[in-house]
């Protein structure tokens, strides 16, 4: 009896905010994921009401997870900023130490996001490694989502920052760094680092910055992320998802790609759109191995034939899971609109057919 109680409730708080437009879930044990494996999130009855009302929150929340390549104890909370407002939300886990986000992908399933970390993964760079999932939150289908398996600081060692800057030639003199910038690891108050940079950056006169570029940036790192970055289109590296780490040398790392193969188009800049980028295109040798790596990895063999076929496997695993996806009743025609697009814009007669003369200006 006190179990059909507790259930009663909690259908009811579910109820309660299904109808306010939070957390829209199928409530179909049954429901088909398809090829996509399930992950299974499981918060005590106490702590899901917390959770539900969470959501202007950062409180994290004890919760069991269940999945097919490992299972645990961890903590699960809302993140993101807009995304926050969206009837869908995204999420973060931390489960035995390793930190994954969730997220919610959009009429995309968040393919766009994990095709660009693929392709910064094909040309060299440490980025996350990403997988379509189908999210159950205590038995409720929440919908088609981007597991991402967060930068780990054991393998890439050094620092990471998240920047949150549009330009620094506006920043007041002792303004306080951390207040325009987020250090993921290590947990301290050192950003030297990255003072230093935004000093190079704002200070040098281009003599004085080529010959800092060419001491502290890793320059083949950077020379793969821009030409990854600009066949792909990303538009998302202004002001909140440009990741900036150190190890030795400074290099940039991918975030939040959803942006990427032809949005934006109009307004797109070549090597990125803020001081930072803008400064770091226009070293000669930056720009040469630019260059060099657009050819290698989208004129010649490259990495394209890999990418078309990794994109494929990945809208064809999503297909089932979005398709049954609450949150998108009406966009799985515009999912294979989409994957056509994409599948086009990799192929030989897609947009590589035009990239004759991917040289930098």
């Amino acid at each position: 009896m006190h179990h059909m109680i507790r259930t009663a409730l909690l259908f009811f708080v579910l109820a309660a905010l299904v109808s306010c437009g939070e957390f829209v879930g199928s409530k179909d044990d049954d429901v088909s994921i398809g090829k996509v494996q399930k992950l299974e999130v499981f918060l005590s009855d106490d702590n899901m009401m917390r959770f539900y009302s969470s959501v202007s929150t950062n409180e994290s929340f004890p919760c069991s997870v269940i999945y097919e390549k490992w299972r645990g104890e961890g903590k699960i909370k809302v993140r993101g900023y807009t995304s926050r407002m969206h009837p869908k939300k995204s999420f973060q886990l931390k489960v035995d130490g390793r930190k994954y986000v969730l997220e919610r992908g959009d009429e995309l399933a968040g393919i766009s996001n994990r095709i660009a970390m693929r392709a910064y993964q094909l040309a060299g760079l440490p980025a996350c490694d990403t997988e379509t999932v189908g999210l159950f939150l205590n038995d409720e289908y929440l919908g088609c989502y981007n597991l991402i398996t967060y930068y780990d600081e054991d393998i890439l060692g050094g620092e990471l920052y998240k920047s949150y800057f549009e330009d620094y030639d506006h920043m007041e003199k002792n303004h306080p760094l951390r207040s325009l910038s987020e250090k993921k690891f290590p947990d301290d108050d050192n950003f030297s680092n990255l003072e230093n940079l935004l000093a190079a950056v704002t200070t040098l006169s281009d003599a004085e910055w080529q010959e800092y570029v060419l001491k502290n940036v890793d320059v083949e790192k950077t020379a793969s992320y821009f030409a990854v970055h600009d066949f792909l289109m990303v538009k998302d590296t202004f002001r909140t998802n440009l990741y900036i780490a150190y190890n030795k040398k400074l290099y940039l790392l991918p975030w939040d790609n959803e942006s990427c193969m032809g949005y934006n188009e109009n307004s797109y800049e070549m090597g990125g759109d803020n001081q930072l980028t803008r400064r770091l295109v226009s070293v000669p040798e930056v720009k040469a191995a630019y260059n060099r790596r657009m050819k290698e990895l989208f004129m010649d063999d490259g990495i394209l034939s890999s990418l078309k076929a990794d994109t494929e496997k990945m809208f064809a695993e999503a297909d089932i899971a979005f398709k049954n996806d609450p949150n998108f009743k009406d966009g799985y025609d515009d999912f294979l609109k989409t994957k056509e697009r994409f599948l086009k814009y990799l192929s030989p007669d897609g947009r590589v057919s035009n990239l004759t003369d991917p040289v930098l200006k």
